[in-house]
């Protein structure tokens, strides 16, 4: 999640009115639009099944030890995670893996799924990641990729699908054929999809591979929330301001992708995720910032916030110098990032 950019300010937009108050001004529907108004021009984010969950934590599955999810969801009430990630398989090859490496149905893994259902959650499978072989490229062609998809979801009982493709690293895919997997699986089964997508900074936004990539779902008729990565980026000033200033220009850039569709369709089509505690760039994201990211996007109206990452979420290493897999680097209490994510509510 190397990202760079030009060093910017961090000065925070005005706020967009909240959902409740938009509504307020007048007899608003579900997606936004005043009864009766004549329909807006141009391209319009496509009509179908979208993610229902509101906080996203991602719990890394690659990096031992395996976290025990069910600790999370007993101190907090927090049971919707994002499992993350699946990879190519040994040798490059099209065969979806946990990390490259673990089965799909580990037990372990299968064990603490169990344990979240148990207690209401729903998991969600992502795709990609910062390190590691990529489906999207192992996979030669459209339907290929497709089923490479859905034996990840079958694996732990889910049709939420993340997709987190990151080109930084000199890794190329084709946007147009993972639009066309996720065509294939909206289709057939109803995926939820999420695209987790590359934040270049405060004025320059979304990068040009997610740009290309959102475009690409839109053409294949991809219903899809888009998740802001606000994580790594120059910046001046506040970095919960740069954050936040960071999310409304990408989600500015949404507005412009899908003209046809009303600015509060595309913010509950928009979500916003973090970097909890020191991140690999040298930022800190303490839990001052994280609440001021939430709360703008619940004044925004957007559909979901996550963060990066459950294992990370104590303070046992606090002053730590280097970004670290199991604890935040920071002084915090345990779940300090969790609790603060749950004060988040999408817009009904």
């Amino acid at each position: 999640m190397l990202v760079t950019g030009p060093v910017v300010t961090g000065e925070t937009p005005a706020p967009h009115p909240a959902v409740s108050e938009v509504a307020a001004a007048g007899d608003v529907t579900d997606v936004g639009r005043v009864p009766g108004a004549a329909p807006r021009a141009g391209v319009a984010a496509p009509d179908g099944p979208l993610p229902t969950v509101g906080v996203t934590p991602y719990v890394d599955l690659t990096t031992p030890p395996l976290p025990t999810i069910t600790d999370m969801a007993d101190a907090t009430g927090q049971a919707d995670v994002v499992l993350a990630f699946v990879l190519a398989g040994a040798g490059d090859t099209c065969a979806p893996t946990w990390g490259g490496t673990t089965p799909l149905r580990d037990p372990a893994i299968a064990a603490r799924v169990a344990g979240l259902r148990a207690r209401g959650g729903t998991v969600t499978v992502s795709s990609g990641g910062a390190i590691g072989d990529y489906l999207e490229k192992a996979c030669s062609d459209a339907p290929s990729l497709a089923r490479a998809y859905a034996t990840a979801l079958d694996a732990v009982g889910t049709d939420h699908l993340d997709v987190d493709v990151e080109t930084d690293r000199g890794r190329t895919v084709s946007p147009t054929r993972i639009a066309q997997a996720l065509a294939i699986l909206q289709r057939e089964r109803g995926t939820r999809v999420t695209l987790t997508v590359q934040v270049d900074g405060v004025t320059d936004g979304l990068s040009d591979d997610a740009q290309t990539l959102v475009r690409a779902a839109t053409t294949a008729g991809v219903a899809a929330r888009v998740n802001l990565m606000v994580m790594n980026f120059s910046y001046e000033g506040s970095w919960a301001d740069a954050m936040i200033g960071a999310a409304r220009t990408s989600e500015g850039q949404l507005e412009a992708m899908w003209p046809g569709s009303d600015p509060v369709e595309v913010r509950r089509r928009t979500a916003v995720t973090f970097m909890l505690g020191r991140n690999d760039m040298d930022m800190t994201t303490t839990p001052e910032d994280a609440r001021a990211v939430v709360d703008d996007a619940r004044a925004s109206g957007y559909g979901a916030v996550g963060f990066w990452a459950l294992a990370r979420d104590n303070g046992s290493c606090p002053g730590t110098e280097t970004e670290t897999d199991d604890c935040s680097g920071i002084d915090q209490a345990p779940w300090a990032f969790t609790r603060i994510a749950r004060g988040f509510t999408a817009p009904a």
